[in-house]
């Protein structure tokens, strides 16, 4: 009910004061313009990626943030950790190796997006990005507000 902007920050503020892992939200505000299936979908994402932080990457930092651009919207989560194994990105069967990096790349597959993963030791980069296709029309254009528009004439 927050958006997801407001939730994303919540879920960073949990995130830190369950696992003392410093970490900072940002967002670039674009209206919370996002369908409710691609919410849900960069909700689920980050839950996995900071999962992943806390048991696997021994970081002591993360940065969390989301923004839209002429392509779609994007989530951006990089920790400063340990960064993935060989075996979780170059496993046989998939690109992704572990069934939360599975499960967040399906995710956005699903939407017609991309899940972009960058780790090295310094750290792990992870962007889910979700098309304009996803993205609804502005509130102005909303049948809400045109009958409120009505109402008042």
């Amino acid at each position: 009910d927050l958006g997801l902007g407001p939730a994303l920050k919540a879920l960073t503020e949990d995130f830190t004061a369950r696992t003392q892992i410093e970490s900072d939200f940002s967002t670039a505000v674009f209206r919370n313009r996002l369908d409710e299936e691609a919410k849900i979908a960069l909700y689920r994402v980050a839950q996995e990626a900071l999962t992943n932080v806390e048991r696997r990457a021994d970081a002591t930092e993360i940065h969390v943030s989301i923004r839209g651009d002429r392509r779609g919207a994007i989530l951006t989560i990089r920790d400063n950790g340990q960064g993935l194994a060989k075996t979780q990105t170059q496993e046989s069967s998939t690109p992704l190796g572990g069934m939360g990096l599975r499960n967040m790349q399906e995710r956005m597959e699903q939407l017609d997006g991309a899940l972009l993963i960058n780790s090295n030791k310094n750290g792990t980069t992870i962007e889910a990005r979700v098309p304009l296709s996803h993205m609804l029309p502005p509130e102005a254009d909303s049948p809400a507000k045109s009958a409120n528009l009505e109402d008042a004439n």
